[in-house]
């Protein structure tokens, strides 16, 4: 049986804030693009579960209060782990999640061969 693997590309808008650090920031906002790669799932059903399980919980919202510290880094870590508590789990390949032209981040259990 060959091993179908396939990404989705979700998109959302969110605002954060990093006031501390070495690089503080003021508030400000992204237009985030979320990658979700899974092998032998259903790509309907994976639709439905990031929408209900990130898409809703990020889009428009001030990520500051939710994700500490609301970082690229942390927050495709948050969504990882968010997705590997449902349904979509067992078949997740990889998360990556772009927060400017610039930066690209890969949660740290992704499959890199397939991002």
């Amino acid at each position: 049986m060959a091993l179908t693997v396939w990404t989705k590309r979700f998109s959302f808008r969110s605002v954060h804030s990093l006031p501390g650090g070495l690089h503080p920031e003021k508030t400000h906002g992204h237009q985030y693009f979320l990658e979700v790669t899974v092998k032998d799932f259903d790509l309907s059903v994976l639709v439905q579960e990031v929408s209900a399980r990130i898409i809703k919980k990020l889009d428009g919202r001030d990520l500051t209060p939710f994700v500490q510290p609301p970082t690229g880094e942390v927050i495709v870590e948050w969504i990882d782990h968010e997705l590997r508590g449902s349904p979509v789990g067992a078949s997740l390949v990889a998360v990556a999640l772009q927060e400017t032209r610039k930066n690209r981040f890969l949660s740290a259990s992704s499959e890199a061969r397939y991002v």
